[in-house]
């Protein structure tokens, strides 16, 4: 028997786990296509910010991947759902296409020299981060205006090493503002919660390869976990199940 016997339903990251630099990893894409023949269902968790789930929607289906824009739930499109409730006006330090996300989700996104009439602030990883938008922030912040992350993560991986990500953008946010900031993705149960509504009453597994996000996130949701590689570990962090590799969950080892 191996793992993929045990489950019917997946939570899986991406970075990391699927691919690397939006290079696939070795067998993770044909593991995929496995689990889909037995008929098992996925969704694909991340707290990749940047892109839009239309798409990392399409950039799944280029590798081959049969992928449903609602089985991707990314941290930026739960944090947009979270700061554009009942209309709210709100300040965005990210990409254009989380920007479209806040507005599909009903906000109004401001512009800087607007920033201080927002309600929210909304902070998310993006190449482009530059002190004009943290100037922008602090105004934001004076009037006010509550203050929101993607996530908490301070690096991604990709082929030539850890970039920065939403993380390291927080801090300098949060230590202008003097304040801390309610984040929304991985580890916080919510956005397991809401990943796992897309796959109804399944026997569900979390699949990835941080202890301090995925695998944290899953057993504060009350799911099991499977980590992929060798990341250390702590009692508050140790998965159910270690795998090498994503085709690992295909070996028969139990």
């Amino acid at each position: 028997m191996s793992l993929a016997d045990i489950f019917d339903g997946y939570i899986v990251d991406l970075d990391g786990v699927v691919h690397l630099g939006w290079e696939p990893l070795p067998g993770a894409v044909d593991t995929l296509r496995e689990l889909s023949r037995r008929g098992k269902r996925v969704v694909y968790l991340t707290n990749e910010p940047r892109y839009a789930r239309t798409s990392i929607t399409s950039r799944l289906r280029g590798f081959g991947l049969d992928v449903a824009a609602d089985s991707v739930v990314t941290s930026g499109w739960a944090a947009a759902i979270r700061v554009a409730e009942g209309g709210a006006s709100v300040y965005v330090i990210g990409s254009a296409e989380l920007r479209a996300e806040v507005t599909r989700a009903g906000g109004v996104v401001l512009s800087a020299a607007d920033a201080s009439t927002a309600d929210r602030i909304l902070v998310a990883g993006h190449s482009d981060f530059s002190y004009a938008e943290l100037r922008a922030a602090c105004r934001a912040g004076a009037a006010g205006a509550e203050l929101f992350a993607a996530n908490r993560d301070a690096t991604f991986p990709m082929p030539d090493g850890p970039w920065p990500a939403t993380g390291a953008i927080l801090a300098a946010v949060e230590t202008a503002l003097g304040q801390s900031a309610t984040a929304v993705g991985k580890p916080e149960p919510a956005i397991f919660r809401l990943a796992q509504s897309r796959l109804g009453p399944l026997t569900t597994v979390v699949i990835g390869d941080r202890p301090d996000t995925d695998i944290l996130g899953g057993r504060r949701a009350g799911l099991p976990t499977i980590l992929v590689g060798s990341a250390p570990v702590t009692a508050e962090t140790r998965p159910d199940h270690i795998i090498a590799d994503l085709p690992g969950l295909l070996a028969r080892s139990l």
